[in-house]
């Protein structure tokens, strides 16, 4: 087949491509914008798939795990400025419901304040990590509002006990509550993995002291509105209709269907409770309004002490005493219970056993293993999630880093003028071996040496063949000038001084394109100069 019949044919190939790209635009437009290229949807697959991987591993030693999380959660706080992106349990109760004492529980150890007209004044978000390499808890304390003489990566249990009663006693002489988090990382050998936050305990009426009940709602709405928060509801051992943490929570998260879906509650200081609920259907009775709206609290008698007003050194050392014997104490009360319930039905057979969902959520022990496996669960399905993320921000980081390295590089005048003068040499270099015709490189790359028939046959096979080159031209408009060149060629007018022949790279080629674009205007502009003014206009 010779080069005139090739013409003809890539002509019509041309027109047909052009017509489909026209009917296929709007479509393959809506498919771009919807769908990503294979490429990088692979690439992606497959870092999805490593990041799950590390996951998985991750979530089979429970201890790397929480550190992990513990040095992720700290980056995000103290270098992105942002909130922890793993769950946490977010405790909320009122005041002197136990709070403090429950979080105490799950560190064995007192940490936080509980003093009249002191208590809990910003919330304390804190990570356990079990580690049994440690003799003796080491403890991490930092905090925006924190004084940095009390901050520290190892710190005893004593000093962050100081540092936090401080910080409390701080807030209450200035009458204020805050929605500043401390942060306590605490690793110890008797600790289960876990991650909470302890929040200011909420004054029921004006009665007992200043109002605190919007200071409060505030917190708690900050403190929630930070990825995955879970709520621990710590309520009363009274009736449902009487307890004011569940109409407090109502009215802080917009309904109780909004609040309930998404908590653990926990119902402290049950030992008040244990002589009216001493047959299975009293207990049954005093929980049906709990279960009926779908709150189904776990069992806790907490240890308190008859005197907390005391300085902050003696009452350390009483509060160690009570962890202490806290579980014993705990199940030893549990099982008298249950041994009452026993001896009732001897006397009443006809009394209902205890049901399940009250049976099954008794004590602080499994109310723990509960959270911790919620909380896990949680963690080692969103750490891929959160590695992509960190990805993403690592990237931008170090795009971020090089262009501020290259703007510190240019305020220095004399790297600049080093920099513009190697510019503007290259600039001119390249220039003049592009316009007069590179030989060198023309002898070191023979096989992309091209005439101008192979050229034009590149061109009509590239993806510019169906571009619009100009701002207005139509690509049949545009096709105008192809057919003008095709017509010279097969007519044999090419003049010889453009060389059509000759194989030339490089500025010999742009140099030969311009002078061939001069004969085809010329020729065209004696022939038919409308149309050729057409074309001009309309590029």
């Amino acid at each position: 087949m010779d080069r005139k019949q090739k013409r003809a044919e890539r002509r019509q190939q041309r027109q047909a491509a052009a017509k489909a790209a026209a009917l296929n635009a709007k479509s393959s437009e809506d498919e771009d914008s919807n769908n990503p290229s294979n490429n990088t949807a692979g690439a992606t697959a497959q870092q999805t798939a490593s990041d799950a991987k590390f996951a998985k591993l991750l979530s089979l030693k429970e201890d790397v795990l929480l550190n992990f999380v513990a040095n992720i959660n700290k980056l995000y706080q103290e270098k992105l400025g942002r909130p922890a992106p793993f769950m946490t349990f977010v405790i909320c109760g009122m005041q002197s419901a136990g709070k403090s004492t429950i979080m105490e529980r799950f560190m064995q150890a007192p940490l936080n304040i509980i003093q009249e007209g002191t208590g809990t004044r910003c919330p304390l978000d804190t990570t356990c990590i079990h580690d049994s390499s440690l003799d003796e808890p080491r403890c991490e304390l930092s905090g925006e509002e924190l004084d940095p003489a009390m901050s520290g990566t190892a710190l005893t249990t004593d000093e962050v006990f100081r540092a936090i009663t401080a910080h409390n006693i701080m807030l209450a002489n200035k009458d204020e509550f805050s929605t500043h988090s401390l942060r306590l990382v605490y690793r110890a050998k008797n600790v289960q993995n876990m991650r909470f936050v302890d929040t200011p305990g909420i004054i029921s009426n004006k009665g007992t002291g200043q109002d605190n009940r919007e200071d409060i709602k505030r917190i708690l709405r900050e403190t929630m509105k930070k990825p995955n928060s879970k709520l621990c509801v710590l309520v009363e051992p009274k009736e449902f209709s009487t307890n004011p943490i569940i109409d407090f929570c109502d009215e802080t998260f917009g309904g109780r269907p909004k609040w309930t879906k998404n908590s653990i509650v926990l119902m402290t200081k049950f030992d008040k409770q244990l002589e009216d609920a001493r047959s299975g259907s009293k207990a049954n009775k005093f929980f049906k309004e709990f279960h009926d709206n779908d709150l189904y609290p776990y069992l806790i008698i907490t240890p308190t002490l008859a005197k907390e007003d005391l300085p902050a050194d003696k009452l350390l050392i009483e509060r160690r005493k009570l962890l202490h014997s806290a579980h014993g104490n705990e199940m030893e009360r549990f099982e008298d219970w249950r041994l009452g319930h026993e001896k009732f039905r001897e006397t009443c057979p006809d009394d209902e056993l205890l049901h399940p969902d009250i049976e099954n959520k008794i004590g602080f022990s499994v109310a723990k293993d509960k959270m911790r496996e919620i909380m896990l669960t949680d963690t080692a399905q969103r750490l891929p999630e959160v590695l992509s993320s960190l990805r993403g921000e690592l990237s931008d980081s170090l795009n971020e880093l090089e262009q501020l390295r290259c703007k510190k590089k240019l305020m220095d005048p004399r790297e600049v003028k080093i920099i513009v003068g190697e510019v503007l040499h290259e600039v001119g270099k390249r220039i003049n071996s592009y316009l007069d015709g590179d030989l060198e490189t023309a002898s070191k790359f023979p096989d992309v040496l091209r005439d101008l028939e192979e050229e034009l046959e590149e061109e009509e096979e590239s993806e510019w063949c169906l571009r619009r080159l100009g701002t207005s031209a139509t690509l049949e408009e545009e096709e105008e000038w192809r057919t003008l060149i095709d017509t010279l060629l097969d007519e044999r007018k090419i003049p010889k001084y453009i060389n059509p022949e000759k194989k030339f790279l490089g500025g010999k080629q742009f140099q030969r394109a311009v002078h061939l674009m001069k004969v085809v205007m010329a020729g065209e502009y004696k022939s038919s100069p409308g149309i050729l003014l057409n074309i001009l206009t309309q590029s």
